[in-house]
């Protein structure tokens, strides 16, 4: 019988983690609580300028920051033995990727909800005890939330935040462009102003295109599984990290160049991310016949709306030039999920008895798992 010392559990049970969620929800709450008290200190209104909700959305940024750095770095790899086992550069760029991408989302949605709150109780303000309350609520919720998301994420999950953070930026800088219509000029047109509005846009994108790669590496080891339990090359798997890297880094180029700062580079950048997409598209689907026909169908279902969203702004010109960046964007984002929600289900799908040992290009040996949602525990 295994001595005590060598039969410890590998990987945190579900009480440890929520009581750590806890526990870093109190530390946001903490972190909160000291943001209001020192930077408000009179009545104040709850959205607009020197508001309550300006104090709650940078007490949530900063509580989210904190509790994803400490989940990332000491939870998530002991539940992710293969996360741990990446390159330090790589391993670094996904904590730095995932933090940014929970800081985007409490401060966007912080804000939202203070917007929402000041429409509903309009002319409503309050104390500076009343406002440091609620600004103290908003870290410890986003100290929790940011917790409890990072320690169990999916690369399903994890794609679909990134979905809900580009809907949301582009939503809020939209909404307080300098510039009522700026969809007369083109989608990039937001990125031009030195405001809220164009630092949005712009951060939305850069943060975008990092959590991108690591999108990458969570879509990578789950295609490491699969192709070991279904006898696939393990290329097709570097090929798939390659592409996804590619993406990430021509989506943060388009976010570092603005189109008024560099317009050839950028529409350099932005055509690039064109291009690779289309490689993707075409040959994602042929690599990886064995998956359910269903996705074989949905690409072209994906590139027959491509093809008349083309048609429809170069032919006819009936779409201008937002409406077909818009409609292309959400094509190629909709195309992204549904490939990784397909990798997911093929991984499922696994003998829950396999012998084989799975490899993803850059990580640790794993056992295939029937489940991408359990911990892949490393190799004896």
């Amino acid at each position: 019988m295994p001595s005590q010392a060598t039969s410890r559990p590998r990987i945190l049970s579900a009480v440890r983690l929520e009581n750590t969620s806890l526990l870093l929800g109190l530390l946001g709450l903490a972190v909160g609580a000291a943001v209001g008290v020192s930077g408000l200190s009179e009545t104040r209104p709850l959205f607009g300028n020197d508001s309550i909700g300006n104090m709650a959305a940078l007490a949530a940024l900063v509580a989210a920051v904190v509790s994803g750095l400490i989940t990332l770095t000491w939870v998530t790899p002991v539940n992710r033995p293969w996360f741990r086992s990446l390159r330090w550069w790589r391993l670094l760029l996904n904590v730095l990727g995932l933090t940014l991408l929970h800081a985007m989302l409490a401060l966007l949605t912080t804000l939202a909800a203070f917007a929402v709150f000041q429409n509903a109780f309009e002319g409503l303000a309050l104390d500076r005890w009343a406002g440091a309350f609620w600004v103290a609520a908003a870290g410890g919720l986003w100290g929790y939330i940011t917790a409890s998301s990072a320690m169990s994420l999916t690369t399903h999950s994890l794609s679909v935040l990134l979905l809900f953070l580009l809907g949301a930026g582009a939503l809020s800088s939209a909404s307080s462009a300098w510039e009522p219509r700026w969809w007369d000029l083109h989608f990039s047109a937001l990125g031009t102003s030195s405001d809220f509005s164009g630092l949005t846009f712009n951060m939305t994108l850069l943060v975008t295109g990092i959590a991108l790669t690591t999108v990458g590496d969570f879509l990578a080891h789950d295609l490491g599984v699969w192709a070991v339990g279904a006898g696939e090359r393990a290329w097709k798997v570097t090929a798939v990290r390659a592409a996804m890297l590619s993406f990430g880094v021509l989506v943060a180029l388009v976010a570092l160049i603005p189109v008024d700062v560099n317009k050839e580079w950028h529409d350099t950048a932005a055509q690039s991310l064109v291009l690779v997409f289309a490689v993707a598209l075409v040959s994602f689907p042929i690599m990886f016949r064995r998956m359910t026909g269903s996705f074989q169908a949905v690409t072209l279902v994906i590139a027959a709306l491509l093809v008349m969203l083309l048609v429809l702004y170069e032919g006819v010109d009936y779409l201008n030039t937002t409406a077909f960046e818009m409609g292309a964007g959400a094509a190629v984002f909709l195309w992204l999920l549904l490939f990784i929600r397909t990798v997911t289900a093929a991984v499922e799908e696994l003998p829950h008895t396999t012998s084989e040992v799975a490899r993803a290009p850059g990580a640790e040996a794993v056992e295939p798992v029937p489940s991408t949602d359990r911990a892949v525990t490393s190799e004896s």
